[in-house]
């Protein structure tokens, strides 16, 4: 094992793979092609059947397929990967004693975390970065995502061998387990040589704690102080919820902030807003909602059923177009104004059902953290998003103050 303990060929190359690949990850054409899909679901008013696939527009229709976990598993989609390397995680699980028990100890550890100072930690590295940054920062790159990176170890309780290789070994890993779903070989080679060294990361330090009784009061420390799972089950749950924590909130980060930057009236809002945490993070949500981290989401049916006067078939690809389905007038009335008071049960951001973002909860602070600290120095104009494959990876914001 040893031997491959070195972070050559992990990191996710620059650009975004291709004609087609850059025309689906700007933010225009997933937008336009969402509205279409919005006013199409009006008129047919159920899912629509093409072949093996069942596409599910309206609001209610995608939130009652998330809800029926039973008829549409998650399994089929991204079990395989994630036991691939990681082992077996809730994300990848359906409905059963396994998920209820690991589950029920993941929200035990993170209820038992001091999330408080967490958040004003973050507050205080966010605000020092940001007054720091000159005339222009890298809002992703050089802000959102070392940030992000930075929560994360302290919230799990790793830290890997250096900064970079740690973000690099998250993103990697993310973007096989939850994004490769044509099997691209390269994607799957650096994420197996990532799930190495964080393999490697995990298994030393809870080790190291153990050795010296000194558990620690972060996630992990929780995990172990709990008993409820194993040392090796510790390891699969806190790298199944690392994997998943720093690239969400860059995303989503930088896809909020180019919103504002190109909507003048909509950043105008924001700022105004910009010390009124529950309106900011409302504004975030609406902002996202026009260029979400995550556009869609799949299962798969497990027998012959019904959904919404659709018939579907054991084994069809369900795809619940979650970006559309926020721009179903009958959730969101007049879906194209944004507004910071919506209802926060009604955006599909983290997902639903049975399985929700397991760091919905950090989220919901950190994401409106850093970009209120961005919109505080005055956001004069936002740079074009540079890609590293399907995850925003530079994008100059400069200030007007």
């Amino acid at each position: 094992m040893s031997a491959v303990l070195n972070s050559d060929g992990i990191a996710t190359p620059a650009g975004a793979g291709g004609v087609l690949a850059r025309l689906i990850a700007e933010q225009p054409a997933p937008a336009v092609a969402a509205r279409l899909g919005a006013w199409l679901a009006r008129l047919w008013s159920r899912p629509l059947r093409v072949g093996p696939i069942v596409l599910v527009v309206r609001h209610a229709q995608v939130v009652e397929a998330f809800m029926r976990d039973l008829d549409f598993r998650i399994a089929p989609i991204n079990a395989a990967r994630i036991e691939q390397v990681n082992g077996p995680f809730v994300l990848g699980m359906d409905r059963g004693v396994t998920l209820v028990h690991e589950r029920q100890a993941i929200y035990a550890a993170l209820a038992g975390v001091d999330l408080a100072a967490i958040q004003a930690d973050l507050a205080a590295r966010a605000q020092a970065q940001a007054a720091a940054a000159g005339n222009e920062i890298d809002a992703i790159g050089g802000y959102a995502r070392p940030l992000a990176a930075g929560t994360a170890r302290a919230l799990f309780g790793i830290a890997g061998s250096d900064e970079q290789t740690f973000m690099d070994v998250a993103r990697s890993m993310f973007n096989h387990v939850f994004l490769n779903q044509s099997g691209d070989k390269d994607v799957e080679a650096r994420a197996v040589r990532a799930a190495v060294l964080l393999r490697e990361w995990l298994s030393t330090e809870i080790a190291r704690r153990r050795a010296a009784n000194d558990l620690g009061s972060d996630v992990m420390g929780m995990l172990l102080r709990g008993g409820a799972l194993d040392d090796d089950g510790v390891r699969r749950n806190v790298g199944g919820m690392l994997v998943g924590s720093i690239d969400t909130t860059a995303s989503c980060v930088a896809k909020i902030v180019a919103m504002i930057g190109r909507d003048p009236a909509l950043g105008r809002r924001v700022a105004a807003d910009v010390d009124d945490p529950e309106r900011l993070a409302g504004w975030c949500r609406e902002a996202l909602r026009r260029w979400p981290h995550n556009p869609l989401v799949m299962r798969q049916a497990q027998a012959d059923t019904v959904l919404a006067g659709t018939q579907v078939r054991a084994g069809d690809k369900m795809i619940l177009w979650t970006q559309a389905a926020m721009l179903d007038a009958t959730t969101f009335p007049n879906p194209g104004t944004a507004r910071a008071d919506r209802p926060q049960g009604a955006y599909l951001h983290f997902g639903a059902g049975l399985h929700p973002c397991g760091g919905r909860a950090v989220n919901a602070f950190q994401i409106p953290l850093l970009v209120g600290a961005l919109v505080r120095r005055g956001i004069a104009s936002v740079g074009k998003v540079d890609w590293a494959g399907p995850f925003p990876a530079h994008m100059t914001v400069r200030f007007g103050r």
